[in-house]
């Protein structure tokens, strides 16, 4: 079978005479690559508003066999397309992108510029019914296990700060340890995880989420690829953009999304738990502690 790129996709898109409906086709293929693997035929057609015969005859006209032909080519050139980027720049070379921004002195407007842009290519794709039942899951769950691991321990830090001012039973889990294992080996059907990780998967996240998935307990996965491998074993994953304009990756978009969750759980809890909040501003005023 040809090997197929995204490149070679487009190209062939081009070169085809497309119909109105062809052309509804191809934005939809073009603008969802990183999902469209994990849909049906009949989904596709569904969202695009035509027949799953018209979207097989397009993918026939530019050569594939069949709509499960496209996917699994699509699937391998996302994954290439990953280690493509993941090898493009070293962290030498990531570093010396640093450097030329610095020396430009326009390091702040493309640090401004990426941040926007990452946001508004994220919340573009993130139905906001995934966010509002996502927070649904950690208001009803008996305990929360709040997980993320170097870069992303600081998204799962703030979220852990702010989600014990509205709920009880909130655990932080930030280390690379056998402890953080501990912390979890009492794990029940009633409870969640909610973890951040990024490219370059910490090893233990996939410990943490098997604990989870046995017991039956829900698993919501913030990342930055919904082809993540650890996307599978999840029940919920929020996608996010954490490209930076140089040497570090950008967690301004997990924490806008964290910062949305926190507001949905404060508004399910607002009336709810008020003597809890009492108590705790009572105990920190006598502390003097603003």
């Amino acid at each position: 079978m040809e090997k197929y790129s995204m490149e070679t996709l487009e190209e062939k898109i081009q070169k085809t005479v497309l119909t109105k409906t062809d052309r509804k086709i191809a934005d939809y293929l073009l603008d969802h690559k990183d999902t469209i693997s994990f849909k049906t035929v009949s989904e596709v057609a569904a969202q695009i508003g035509t027949s799953d015969t018209s979207v097989i005859r397009f993918l026939r006209s530019l050569g594939y066999a069949g709509f499960s032909e496209f996917k699994k080519e699509l699937s391998r050139q996302v994954v290439r397309k990953l280690q493509e980027t993941r090898e493009t720049l070293s962290p030498g070379e990531k570093y010396l992108k640093t450097s030329e921004l610095l020396k430009r002195n326009d390091v702040v407007s493309e640090v401004i510029r990426k941040s926007i842009e990452n946001i508004q290519d994220t919340f573009t794709n993130v139905d906001s019914a995934l966010l509002t039942e996502v927070a649904d899951i950690l208001v009803k769950a008996k305990r929360k296990y709040i997980a993320g691991f170097r870069g992303s321990s600081s998204c799962a830090a703030y979220m852990y700060r702010k989600m014990v001012v509205f709920l009880p039973d909130v655990v932080c889990l930030d280390k690379a340890e056998s402890c953080t294992l501990e912390q979890m080996i009492d794990i029940k059907r009633s409870d969640c995880l909610l973890i951040y990780s990024f490219t370059r998967y910490t090893k233990i996240n996939y410990a943490l989420m098997e604990m989870a998935h046995e017991v039956g307990a829900k698993i919501i996965l913030v990342t930055d690829k919904i082809t993540s491998p650890l996307a599978a074993k999840a029940d919920y994953v929020i996608s996010t953009k954490v490209e930076g304009a140089g040497l570090t990756y950008s967690y301004v978009v997990p924490l806008c999304v964290s910062e949305i969750l926190l507001l949905l759980i404060s508004n399910k809890m607002k009336l709810r738990d008020k003597e809890r909040l009492n108590r705790l501003d009572k105990y920190i005023n006598e502390q003097e502690m603003y």
